[in-house]
C-alpha cells in the first residue's frame, strides 16, 4: 500500500527508527557505490589500518544485505516506498524549494565574479596565491583559510611543539568541516581535485540545508513571502560569499539553525546531533548552548532533562575536540591560545570603540573609509547584526537575540573587527528581523544592494585582498 500523502515525520508512526535508518543507509551505500564506480575509488590509511574501496561491488552487497535484513523484520512500507515518499515530501516543501532556488541563483554568480576579477583586475601586489592546478578556474576556491582546511582534510592535524606562539598551526581550525570534506573526498577519488570538489560541494549543500532551516524558523514569525525574503537577504548579504567558499560558515549555519529549529519544536533527537556538531565546527560553537537553554529552560522533571541534554550538546562537542588537542599538544586549550598567531589578543570592546572614535574625530568618516576600508566593511556587517538585537528580544525571542550576542562578543573582545563581517553572515535571526521590517516595495532594492556589495567582496576575496 502506498501513502504518497504522508509527511516525513508521519513515518515514525509506521516504521521504527532503526528501520528508517536502515533504509537510508542502504540508499546511501548505493549512491556511494555509484560514485566510486565513476571516480575509481580510493586507498587510504587510518592509524595502522589500510582502507581501500576501489570496487563498488562490496558496497552494493552491504546495501542489499542491510535492505534484506530490514525487510525480513519489518515487511511493511518498502525502502522504495519510504524513501520516495520522503523525497516527494521534501521537494514539495516550501522551505526546500526556497533554499534550493536561492542557493542555485547566488553561489555560481559569486564564483563567476571571482573568476572575472582575477582575469580582469588581477591579484593583489605581493599576493602568493595557491596553484594546485594549471587552470585558474580550478585554483579559484583555493583562497586564504581554504589551505588550512584542505591540509587538515588531507593530512590531519599536526602540531610543532617548538614552533613558538607566533607560528600559525592548524589546530585552531575545528574538525567538523574538514572531516566531512575528507569523507566525501574519499568517495570522490582521494585526489586533490576530489578534495577541492568535495569541499565546495559540502559548503553549498550545507548552505542550502541551513537556509531551509532558517525558512522554517522564520515561518514561526513571518508569512511565506517575508520568510523567502529573509533567505534572499541572507544569501546576498555582502559576506555571504563564504557560503560557497572552503570555509566552515555553511556547516555552522546548518548546525545552529537546525538545532534551534528542532529545539523549538521539542524534537530533541533531531536537535542534539546538530547542536553537537556545532560545537565541533567553530571555536565559539559551544556558546550555542546559551540560546538553546533560553529556549528550553531546565527543569528537574525527567521529561525536561532532554532539554538540558540538547543545550549541553555544543559544550560536549568542544570538549571532545579539547580532549583530542590535549592528547596531541599536552594542553586542552592549545586551540584557543593558538589564535594569537593570527593577531587575536584580548583588547575589550571599550578600546575598540575608542580607537575608531578617535580616528574618525581626526580624519573624518571619509578619511576612515578611505584609509581603513576593510575595517569599515567589517564594521558595517557588525553594526547590521547588532541593530537586530533589541527588536529580536522585544518582538521575537530572547533566545534569538542571545544567539546574535554570543556570536559577536567573543570575536570583538579577542580580535576586534577582524573577520566580523564573516561571523555576521551566519547570524540568521538578524535577517529574519530585517525581512519583517523591510516594506514589500523595497525588498528588491535591498537584495540588489546586498548583492552588489557581495560582488565587491567576492572580487576582493578571490584576488587575495585582505577582506578580513
Amino acid at each position: 500500500m502506498q501513502h504518497p500523502s504522508y509527511e516525513p515525520g508521519e513515518w515514525s508512526d509506521f516504521l521504527p527508527a532503526w528501520a528508517r535508518l536502515a533504509d537510508f543507509a542502504s540508499v546511501g551505500l548505493l549512491v556511494a557505490a555509484a560514485t566510486i564506480a565513476v571516480s575509481g575509488g580510493f586507498r587510504t590509511r587510518i592509524a595502522d589500518w589500510h582502507v581501500a574501496f576501489t570496487s563498488p561491488l562490496r558496497l552494493v552487497v552491504w546495501a542489499i544485505a542491510i535492505g534484506a535484513a530490514r525487510h525480513v523484520v519489518v515487511r511493511r512500507h518498502s525502502i522504495v516506498e519510504h524513501v520516495s515518499a520522503r523525497v516527494v515530501a521534501l521537494t514539495r516543501s516550501d522551505a526546500c524549494r526556497a533554499s534550493v532556488a536561492v542557493t542555485l541563483l547566488t553561489r555560481p554568480i559569486v564564483m563567476l565574479v571571482g573568476f572575472l576579477a582575477v582575469a580582469m583586475i588581477g591579484y593583489a601586489p605581493n599576493a602568493q596565491p595557491f596553484h594546485e592546478f594549471s587552470n585558474e578556474l580550478f585554483n579559484l576556491p583555493l583562497r586564504w583559510d581554504a589551505g588550512w582546511y584542505l591540509q587538515i582534510a588531507t593530512n590531519g592535524y599536526q602540531f610543532i611543539r617548538d614552533a613558538g606562539p607566533e607560528a600559525q598551526q592548524n589546530i585552531v581550525f575545528f574538525p567538523a568541516y574538514p572531516m566531512i570534506v575528507r569523507l566525501v573526498a574519499l568517495v570522490f577519488g582521494n585526489t586533490i581535485g576530489a578534495y577541492v570538489s568535495a569541499a565546495i560541494a559540502v559548503s553549498v549543500v550545507f548552505s542550502a540545508i541551513g537556509l531551509a532551516y532558517v525558512y522554517g524558523i522564520a515561518r514561526r514569525f513571518l508569512d511565506g513571502e517575508q520568510s523567502t525574503t529573509a533567505l534572499w537577504l541572507m544569501a546576498t548579504f555582502p559576506f555571504a560569499l563564504f557560503f560557497g567558499a572552503i570555509y566552515g560558515e555553511s556547516l555552522f549555519l546548518a548546525c545552529a539553525a537546525g538545532a534551534v529549529y528542532h529545539c523549538d519544536r521539542r524534537e530533541w533527537r533531531h536537535a542534539s546531533p546538530w547542536a553537537l556538531v556545532a560545537g565541533l565546527t567553530r571555536p565559539n560553537g559551544f556558546l550555542l548552548a546559551i540560546p538553546l537553554l533560553l529556549m528550553t529552560p531546565f527543569d528537574v522533571a525527567r521529561s525536561d532533562r532532554r532539554r538540558f541534554a540538547v543545550a549541553a550538546a555544543p559544550v560536549v562537542g568542544v570538549a571532545i575536540y579539547a580532549l583530542f588537542i590535549w592528547h596531541l599538544t599536552g594542553s586542552p586549550f592549545a586551540w584557543a591560545t593558538g589564535h594569537a598567531a593570527w593577531g587575536r589578543h584580548y583588547r575589550g570592546v571599550a578600546s575598540l570603540v575608542t580607537d575608531r572614535y578617535n580616528f574618525i574625530a581626526h580624519a573624518g568618516v571619509t578619511g576612515y573609509v578611505a584609509q581603513q576600508p576593510y575595517d569599515f566593511v567589517n564594521a558595517a556587517g557588525l553594526l547590521f547584526v547588532l541593530a537586530s538585537v533589541w527588536p529580536l528580544a522585544r518582538r521575537f525571542s530572547i533566545a534569538l537575540a542571545a544567539f546574535v550576542v554570543v556570536n559577536v562578543v567573543p570575536g570583538l573582545v579577542s580580535g576586534g573587527l577582524m573577520s566580523m563581517g564573516r561571523f555576521s553572515s551566519v547570524l540568521f535571526p538578524a535577517f529574519i528581523w530585517f525581512a519583517s521590517v523591510v516594506p514589500a516595495r523595497h525588498r528588491t532594492g535591498w537584495i540588489a544592494a546586498f548583492a552588489s556589495l557581495q560582488a565587491l567582496n567576492a572580487a576582493l576575496f578571490y584576488t587575495w585582498r585582505p577582506l578580513f
